[in-house]
């Protein structure tokens, strides 16, 4: 059996605004030729299937025309998990027709298992921390760091005797959505669990085959194990990942044999560093019809500075961000030598409130994460 591992979809993401529809719209096209022309027998889509929980209707189109592509060639099964960004309740709703053209769908928490023939998979979604542990007056942070990671790792080793006991002797996977350590993280992936509590090591998938994970964006292998990947994010989703090769995993349980396909680039996002005094000369360099991070190195504030560097760009690729890289003297008073405020987290924009105000983050900090933590659950359920 071949199977092919992917993630972290994000459908409806947009970066400063420009929508990511196109390139989403290339990959579906590139990844249902692959699965007919690699021979591919299952697909695993291991969590962030949406950018968020209410998704643009744009995206909610292309996923639904992607699984009755897939349908239609009848040959490929499909394992798909929730991440950290969906709706349990949105991915749900069409499960048991989707069931009908053998595409099993597992927004929330629970045993989850499914026989694919050849191998057995568990299909975990994003584990929050309603599903892993009751909150209790008085627990202290390292508490619940303990809970929180002592639950994630009961979740996987409670049942891999019952994956073990349906596979016998057929590969056992493990899917999950989550942050484990030893692997590299970008800007653009939000912490999954207060305070990135949810991190834990590769220990937990001990016994497992294969673990196929989602929410890192980046293409990777965990603590140095082949088995443990992250299959990354299919398109950059920020200027961080803009030097990334993407890909996705190829599984084929004859002989544990893994390989990674890399995905054809269908924008180039280009993060580059300019001189004021050659500012035209150190953008030539940057490709045609490319998206532009451009940080020009100034020894002072410049009012007019984005204005010099869309014009200097001549129209031959999109400039989206402008930076300017001031000495630590003058930015440390340049207010707009930070990010902008839809580029923070709703974390860092509350420590930014607490700085401001000159308050004392010991207290408040803990009870704004459990109230954004309810937030959450409540966006997502």
């Amino acid at each position: 059996m071949r199977i092919l591992h992917t993630a972290d979809w994000h459908l409806g993401a947009r970066l400063v605004e420009r929508s990511r529809l196109d390139e989403h719209e290339k990959f579906a096209d590139w990844l249902i030729a692959t699965l007919r022309d690699e021979k591919i027998d299952a697909l695993l889509l291991s969590g962030d299937v949406f950018d968020a929980a209410n998704p643009p209707q744009d995206a909610v189109g292309l996923y639904f025309d992607f699984l009755k592509r897939l349908a239609d060639l009848k040959t490929v099964r499909a394992v798909i998990t929730g991440g950290n960004h969906d709706s349990a309740s949105h991915l749900n709703a069409p499960r048991e027709l989707l069931k009908r053209f053998d595409v099993h769908v597992f927004g929330e928490a629970g045993d989850n298992l499914v026989d694919l023939g050849d191998a057995v998979v568990l299909a975990t979604p994003f584990l929050r921390e309603r599903d892993l542990r009751q909150a209790r007056a008085g627990e202290t942070m390292g508490e619940v760091h303990a809970q929180v990671r002592g639950a994630i790792h009961q979740h996987y080793n409670g049942r891999l005797e019952s994956c073990r006991t349906l596979a016998k002797k057929r590969p056992v996977i493990a899917m999950g959505h989550l942050t484990v350590l030893g692997a590299t993280t970008c800007d653009s992936e939000r912490d999954i669990h207060i305070g990135n509590l949810g991190a834990v090591g590769a220990d937990v998938f001990t016994g497992f085959d294969y673990v196929a994970l989602g929410h890192l964006h980046r293409p990777q292998r965990v603590a140095g194990q082949e088995n443990v990947r992250y299959s990354g994010s299919p398109i950059p989703l920020s200027f961080s990942e803009a030097a990334d090769a993407k890909s996705v995993v190829v599984l084929d349980t004859q002989d544990m044999k893994i390989e990674s396909l890399a995905l054809p680039l269908s924008r180039v996002l280009t993060r580059v560093k300019a001189s004021r005094a050659q500012l035209a000369e150190d953008l030539a360099a940057v490709p045609a019809q490319s998206w532009a991070e451009v940080t020009v190195q100034i020894d002072a504030p410049e009012a007019d500075l984005d204005r010099q560097v869309r014009e200097a760009a001549g129209g031959r690729f999109e400039v989206l961000k402008v930076l300017a890289g001031l000495p630590a003297s003058q930015a440390a008073a340049w207010q707009h030598a930070g990010p902008a405020l839809n580029e923070l987290q709703p974390r860092e924009v509350f420590a930014e409130l607490l700085r401001e105000r000159a308050l004392e983050p010991v207290e408040l900090t803990p009870v704004f994460d459990e109230l954004l933590a309810l937030h959450e659950a409540r966006a997502t359920a």
